[in-house]
């Protein structure tokens, strides 16, 4: 009995000592709350002669979630990767290309995680328009991985560490195949599709990749590494082929150079000196003057650089972008969802604003559901009714549900590093009658109807339901094929020919009519105010409403107080096991999210780029 009072005891310190730290913590963020408001007119100094640094962390996406204030300092408790908006970074480049006050810039990619290829190129051109201001750019990453090198490369020096590396793997799809695994379970997986080359069911039918997944797989990935190839090679001034061959070679090359990275890297003129930090510090410092402190080079972050330059426009006429990001689903929810009442309603507010001249509907998204894909092209029709021209902007992915919502737009744009197309349909419904049966549990009954009970998953499904489910896929195959048919002005059966679930890289789209234009974000908003016929408009993006006492909060623990409060306590990163295990977390999350009320989906599983 003296035990559990100990322990009853210890448990109540516990929570008094949590007590105690939770309120010692919120007096000094209201206090530092008070004195943030008091100065938060006052906006970020741009020093003249100053290098822009370019350091994204996390990954690059169409839009950033809003922090979460905790999410820096208890990473494990919040989970939260760092995220940062493509259209900030190339912003941000194009509004340092003129400013005088920028004399060069800085790109350190080692906290970069994961980006698109379009995104990629996107960013590599805003650096490469940068360049053409006549402003230097310097890569001063300690390592590179394949999409920090084909940044780096567009500089006028890259430095690395003596003990950094850079690996160019090229691009691969390898899922994960599950037959044998619910077999071994007795899972039955009774799957409907439309399309010779819709992989997406693939992975709960097979235990490889098919020879026609293997066949359109191969197309789209080899469009996309020509692209990067020669994106690198133009930039470093090397011949076309120059780095197939080297990878093709690298054993050999490595052990020439007794297996050291750093120095193979300068051998394939990769790299164009080996430094440490304080070299190239102290080179920068020569060049463009030192900081207040004296301990490096004049230099602005790039985000506070944007917060230093930002001003407020108010034309008379708006391009409304709406951004489809992550899959398509029911109902509503966060920015990392293409949620189908969250972007109905920002359509219906934009379509609804007498300011709006024209929407741009920016996709990032291999699909999900077919109903919901559906639900928000009707919006975008309503607007087309009302006059607003409509231009689709494709980023990364913009397949399947992706490619549905984008169809029937006035105008497409896509990058060349677009992947899109994937026009199938496809339903799956598993049944347990067997897994339930290893363990002598069985399922019987009676009806009033052959249906009743039909989509019981505890029970095989009769013939009779797989007919119907059947014609169902069939019949949005027959929608979607018709629908891009209308948009594309196509016959349905020049669509068949390039549909079948096959996916394309945005130049072969554009070759096969899928695309009406290669170009990037700001191509299409040009685009958009140029069907409108105006001039002079604002862009405004359609988002969920930041929490402005959680902004502020984030700043404060992000100051330096906050930081060494915390992170001491919580630690700071989180570790490679946890890592693998949130990203099996979101593959399970997505399939979990998958809510058509008909059970059709329009998904490319097969867009993934390793």
């Amino acid at each position: 009995m003296k035990g559990i009072w100990a322990l009853i005891k210890s448990i109540g310190k516990f929570i008094q000592g949590l007590g105690s730290f939770t309120i010692g913590f919120l007096v000094l963020a209201t206090f530092a709350i008070i004195v943030t408001a008091s100065n938060n007119n006052k906006r970020p100094e741009v020093i003249d002669g100053a290098v822009l640094i370019l350091w994204p962390e996390g990954n690059i996406v169409e839009q950033a979630v809003y922090p979460d204030p905790f999410a820096d300092v208890i990473p494990q408790l919040g989970n939260q990767s760092k995220e940062i908006s493509v259209h900030d970074i190339t912003r941000a480049l194009k509004r340092a290309k003129n400013d005088q006050r920028i004399s060069a810039l800085a790109l350190i990619t080692d906290s970069m995680r994961g980006v698109g290829p379009s995104h990629l190129h996107a960013i590599a051109a805003a650096i490469r328009d940068f360049k053409e201001g006549g402003k230097k750019v310097y890569a001063i990453s300690t390592a590179y991985s394949q999409d920090g090198y084909m940044l780096a490369a567009e500089a006028d020096k890259i430095f690395m560490n003596p003990y950094g590396s850079i690996l160019l793997p090229g691009y691969g799809n390898f899922p994960m195949y599950f037959k044998d695994g619910l077999d071994k379970l007795g899972a039955t997986m009774n799957i409907f599709r439309v399309g010779t080359y819709k992989a997406a069911v693939e992975p709960f039918l097979r235990n490889d990749m098919s020879p026609a997944a293997k066949e359109a797989n191969m197309a789209f990935l080899g469009s996309l590494w020509s692209q990067y190839t020669a994106s690198v090679e133009t930039a470093r001034g090397m011949e076309t082929g120059t780095l197939q061959g080297d990878i093709a070679n690298m054993a050999d090359q490595l052990r020439d150079v007794s297996g050291d990275f750093a120095t193979l890297a300068v051998h394939t003129k990769l790299v164009d000196e080996l430094a440490p930090r304080k070299t190239w510090r102290h080179a920068l410092m020569k060049e463009y003057g030192s900081n207040k402190e004296g301990n490096s080079f004049n230099q602005i972050h790039f985000q506070t650089y944007l917060a230093a330059t930002d001003h407020a426009q108010n034309h008379a006429k708006n391009v409304a972008v709406i951004t489809a990001q992550g899959p398509i689903v029911m109902g509503s929810g966060p920015i990392t969802q293409t949620a189908a009442e969250t972007l109905v309603g920002y359509i219906r507010e934009a379509r609804n604003s007498k300011k709006t001249a024209a929407i741009v509907l920016r996709v990032n998204s291999g699909g999900g559901s077919a109903f919901a894909s559906e639900l928000i092209r009707q919006e975008l029709v309503a607007a087309q009714e009302q006059g607003i021209k409509i231009i689709a902007s494709m980023g990364p992915v913009a397949a399947s549900g992706g490619y549905w919502i984008s169809a029937t737009a006035d105008e497409i744009w896509a990058a060349p590093s677009t992947i899109t197309g994937s026009i199938g349909i496809f339903g799956m419904i598993p049944t347990f009658e067997n897994t339930l049966a290893k363990i002598g549990v069985h399922s019987d009954g009676v009806g009033t109807t052959p249906l009743a009970g039909a989509f019981d998953t505890n029970r095989p499904l009769s013939t009779m339901t797989k007919d119907i489910i059947q014609q169902s896929i069939e019949a949005g195959y027959s929608q979607f094929i018709n629908l891009v048919a209308e948009g594309r002005n196509m016959t349905p059966e020049a669509v068949d020919t390039i549909a079948q679930g096959r996916v394309w890289s945005g130049v072969k789209a554009h070759e096969l009519g899928l695309v009406d234009h290669l170009g990037g974000f700001q191509d299409a908003v040009k685009a958009a105010a140029a069907a409108a016929d105006i001039e002079r408009y604002n862009v405004v993006f359609y988002r969920d409403k930041p929490d402005d006492f959680k902004l502020m909060l984030s700043e404060i623990l992000k100051s330096t107080i906050g930081l060494e409060t915390l992170q001491p306590v919580f630690g700071s990163k989180i570790s490679p096991l946890l890592n693998k295990a949130l990203e099996i977390s979101k593959e399970a999350e997505f399939m979990v999210n998958l809510n058509d009320p008909m059970g059709r989906y329009v998904v490319c599983m097969n867009c993934a780029v390793q």
